[in-house]
């Protein structure tokens, strides 16, 4: 049987277990009693990255103020694939939808990544936070991802851990057959996906990249992508060979 979806599903930071109540913050008190219209009675799902998801009944429905009493669990918290996506910043609207869309295909870290040809407004991690938090809760993930500072690509190299797995989306389309590659791959548990910039790289950071070990050139196939789609495209792959799909 299909799980029930509930329209209004949030994310908070308090602990979940049967019979504790949830106090809800004053912005998400204002959109369910304000906007989503929910009153006392009502059923909400409920989870923390760490609990699982639960299902709770809404006690007191006030636009500063909600309290949810927690009546069973929906589902028991599940690890999901260990994934990195570095990206060069762009456009804010793109921006945004990457950070959406990474966080619907399983990104566990989101890394925004400065390099040479990066051209965007500074990047406010909060903002970017609640974009991926808000597409967390539609998109029925038991966790939200983690947005990261941004760093300049040298220092983002260096911080991946040896053992990381690093996809490298080569826009000179000199990389191997994504899916050849990955298949090859399927025995890492610890992955991350580089895209780049509006631009691409330059042959200097093609190769810095290619000189970090563990480091694996594919490509995205004979079109040049734009920026957020190569975020999407190299995401789904990965989880389509090598994740949770």
């Amino acid at each position: 049987m299909a799980q029930k979806q509930y329209s209004v599903r949030l994310f908070v930071a308090s602990d979940l277990a049967k019979d504790l109540g949830v106090v809800l913050d004053k912005a998400q008190s204002h959109y369910v009693a304000t906007v989503m219209r929910r009153r006392e009675g009502d059923r909400i799902a409920l989870f923390n990255g760490r609990d699982g998801e639960w299902i709770g009944t809404l006690q007191d429905a006030h636009k500063n103020h909600c309290l949810i009493h927690i009546t069973e669990q929906l589902r028991p918290q599940q690890a999901e694939p260990d994934i990195y996506m570095l990206f060069a910043p762009v456009k804010k609207a793109q921006t945004n939808f990457i950070v959406q869309k990474a966080t619907e295909l399983g990104a566990q870290e989101i890394w925004p990544v400065q390099t040479i040809r990066t051209n965007s407004e500074r990047l406010r991690t909060d903002k970017l936070g609640l974009q991926a938090l808000e597409a967390a809760e539609q998109c029925q993930r038991l966790n939200v991802p983690a947005i990261q500072t941004t760093r300049k690509l040298q220092s983002a190299l260096e911080e991946l851990e040896p053992d990381r797995t690093l996809i490298f989306c080569d826009e000179n389309l000199e990389g191997r057959d994504a899916i050849g590659a990955l298949t090859d791959l399927r025995e890492s548990t610890k992955w991350a996906v580089l895209t780049g910039p509006e631009g691409g790289f330059t042959d200097e950071e093609g190769d810095l990249i290619r000189n970090r070990n563990n480091t694996h050139a594919i490509s995205l196939g004979p079109r040049l992508l734009r920026a957020e789609t190569a975020v999407v495209a190299s995401l789904t792959l990965l989880q389509a060979v090598c994740g949770d799909w």
